[in-house]
């Protein structure tokens, strides 16, 4: 019950690992790094809940935001404490204005603060926040105080959390288990966190080559918004209470920086139109995109021409706009960012999707040759063979990209899955969409994918080996949960 809960709830957000109100300050915790909470617990639960949001719809699973969030987080993790830790970042689409750190370095942001972030020292500067909430183990620390807590009854309980910070709600909150209940309180930043990631946050804002003269401005912004909506006080002024003294300490720092004229990248206005289309809708987007593009400003200009484009790919439909229109829209743009990734992306994407799909192949094959690693072109060029029924095509791509790759990808093996359906490959298919659903956090159907692979009569020795070893692996996390 409480798994369909999770699936169905639109937050899937604050985790449990802050709280509306801060807590009193706790003791000295000791060693962050003993056995309480080490770091293959850390990433256990890390990865049980990022599982979870995984399978959410409001997970934005689009390959341009996660391009533009973990590029924007890894120029300020090269700049921080721990410039070798792993992070992931990721954007969930919520309106309200937050953003979140849980354990094994995932930072989440709703799309609401990016949508409401005047320029990209604000946003770098929330998290460059969350960045030192992980590099210095706050949310470690704290979790580490509950001694008597396992894997298991850590994620449970910061999966049983989220459920009931996801609305006031009373019946839903009333899903969380007794053991839940207590702790929750317990597992509250102090101030002294918040005070260490406001301190280590601007420095490393700095060192990034950002304005951190941006986060105060921010504050204020939040401050004014609660005092005129009561009733709907920005989350992160709820997750990240802002005293007087906070901003007090953060101004006085603030004294001996410079500040610093930071241009935004066009990448920010192409993002936020992708999100606008996603937290609004395409026709309400759409209208307001056609206004931007009457703009003498350029940057409104370009934002409001690449949204509407964009919005026709997003709902495979050309009613917003006709296609003579859309062509000269798209040709705009080219000109005015002759070459960007972005605007390749989506000229491919429009091809394929409404015009000729040998252009399509050409301009996905010529992108690709400048950006190999570039997801939107990828995974477009992948939708492309797949329609074609190009299976043998597709699965060598796809092979060569699993192999490449650091991490491992859902994405990826859900192509090569898919390839492997039409090339009637049973076993390989099985295994391939049993990985899918491990990173998504399906543990269960994944563990019956690799039974089917099992089943299957069509593999070699080697991929036998492979299917059996990495069931053995996926039952053993399995246990370990269950702990």
């Amino acid at each position: 019950m409480i798994q369909r809960l999770l699936l169905s709830i639109p937050l899937l957000l604050i985790l449990g690992i802050y709280n509306a109100a801060y807590a009193q300050e706790l003791p000295d915790l000791g060693d962050p790094f003993r056995d309480d909470f080490s770091l293959f617990q850390e990433q256990v639960v890390g990865a049980s809940i990022m599982g979870k949001i995984r399978s959410s719809p409001t997970y934005v699973s689009d390959p341009e935001v996660i391009e533009y969030i973990n590029h924007l987080g890894y120029r300020l993790v090269a700049n921080s404490d721990s410039p070798g830790q792993d992070f992931q970042f990721f954007v969930l689409i919520n309106p309200t204005i937050n953003a979140f750190a849980f354990p094994g370095g995932y930072v989440g942001v709703h799309s609401g603060l990016i949508l409401e972030s005047d320029n990209e020292s604000m946003l770098a500067g929330v998290l460059s926040h969350e960045v030192a909430h992980v590099t210095q183990r706050h949310i470690a620390r704290v979790i580490a105080a509950q001694n008597k807590a396992r894997i298991g009854s850590l994620a449970a309980m910061a999966a049983a959390i989220l459920a009931s910070r996801s609305s006031g709600d009373l019946t839903q909150a009333a899903v969380m288990t007794s053991a839940a209940l207590p702790m929750q309180t317990q597992l509250n930043f102090t101030r002294a966190h918040e005070r260490e990631a406001d301190r280590i946050g601007l420095r490393t804002l700095e060192k990034a080559q950002f304005d951190p003269h941006q986060v105060p401005l921010f504050f204020r912004y939040l401050q004014r918004q609660s005092r005129l909506y009561e009733s709907g006080i920005p989350e992160f002024l709820r997750t990240h209470p802002i005293t007087s003294d906070r901003v007090a300490d953060i101004e006085a720092r603030l004294t001996k920086m410079a500040r610093r004229q930071v241009l935004d990248s066009v990448e920010l206005l192409f993002l936020k139109a992708r999100l606008r289309v996603y937290q609004e809708g395409a026709v309400s987007a759409f209208e307001i995109f056609d206004e931007q593009i009457q703009s003498d400003n350029r940057a409104v200009k370009l934002a409001g021409m690449y949204g509407s484009v964009f919005s026709l790919i997003a709902e495979e439909d050309l009613y917003l706009m006709d296609l003579e229109k859309a062509r000269e829209t798209l040709d705009s743009l080219l000109k005015e960012e002759p070459g960007h990734p972005m605007l390749l992306s989506l000229q491919a994407d429009f091809e394929r999707l409404f015009g000729d799909r040998k252009i399509a192949d050409k301009v996905y094959l010529s992108a690709l040759a400048r950006y190999p690693d570039r997801k939107s072109l990828v995974y477009g060029y992948a939708e492309l063979l797949l329609s074609s029924q190009r299976y043998v095509e597709l699965e060598s791509m796809m092979s060569g990209l699993v192999l490449s790759s650091e991490s491992k990808n859902p994405k990826f093996y859900e192509f090569r899955a898919k390839a492997y359906s039409g090339l009637k490959q049973k076993m390989p298919m099985h295994r391939d969409y049993a990985e899918v659903l491990a990173l998504t956090g399906n543990l269960v159907g994944a563990i019956n994918e690799l039974l089917l692979a099992q089943k299957a009569i069509d593999g070699d020795f080697f991929l036998r080996t492979s299917v059996d070893s990495r069931l053995k692996e996926l039952r053993e996390v399995q246990q370990a949960l269950r702990q």
